[in-house]
């Protein structure tokens, strides 16, 4: 039986859509339509990390593992949001001291069933409210330590309402020089943690201390890539 209630956590994929500066836009438009073919049919072009995402290792590891190589496993779990908003400023570094208390207190309410483990660990910035405006580029991100502390942990997919965990550079920055400029991604792919990002309404998915979130955030089957969109959806369940 599904949950009664699936709480979307993707962005919708339009013309619209905010991109990684330099990566190609999403584009759709008819090839066949019902007046003229009696069916309809479009052409989609967009980048593997366009729109609500996750990122393989092979994104930043030439021998990382490829999208087809993970077991569908790795996109489905217990989640625990962790709500920085707070924290949130334009182009501001969180770092692992500013959210260690938010992550302990959020971990102990965890079910008694997870027996301590966490599958996947959602950050709530309260970014996704700039969507498609110029400030979402200017995101805040997250510190090394973040990742490293994570990994530790044996955490296996982090999730962003960002356009990255690392700060976007965009083009009138170049020149300047940034110091561990793509550090989450680094780590985590180079552990073998997932990451996904342009996640939204993680809001709704915070519910009382007795429920345990789960989230489904599946990839297109896409052979050889570095990542993919997802249709990602989330729902609470009362823990055991």
């Amino acid at each position: 039986m599904p949950p009664e209630s699936l709480i979307d956590l993707s962005h919708p994929l339009t013309p619209q859509t905010t991109i990684y500066p330099g990566d190609p836009p999403f584009a759709m438009h008819s090839v066949c339509n019902i007046p003229t073919d009696g069916y309809s049919v479009h052409a989609v072009s967009f980048g593997t990390h366009t729109g609500t995402h996750v990122d393989a290792p092979f994104h930043f590891f030439a021998h990382g593992q490829k999208l087809h190589e993970l077991s569908l496993s790795r996109f489905v779990g217990r989640a625990i949001i962790i709500d920085v908003r707070h924290l949130a400023r334009a182009r501001g570094c969180i770092q692992w001291r500013d959210v260690r208390e938010s992550f302990d207190r959020t971990r102990g309410t965890i079910g008694p069933r997870s027996e301590g483990k966490i599958d996947m660990v959602l950050f709530r910035t309260g970014w996704d409210g700039w969507w498609s405006e110029r400030k979402y580029f200017d995101h805040p991100y997250f510190g090394r330590d973040v990742a490293e502390e994570l990994v530790e942990m044996g955490v296996r997919l982090v999730g962003v309402d960002t356009l990255s965990p690392d700060e976007t550079v965009l083009v009138h920055d170049e020149g300047k020089e940034k110091d561990d400029a793509f550090a989450m991604h680094e780590v985590l792919l180079g552990r073998d943690c997932l990451i996904c990002e342009n996640l939204t309404n993680l809001g709704e998915l915070v519910g009382e201390d007795s429920e345990e979130v789960w989230v489904s955030l599946i990839p297109l089957s896409l052979h050889g890539a570095d990542g993919a969109p997802i249709r990602a959806f989330g729902w609470t369940e009362k823990s055991r």
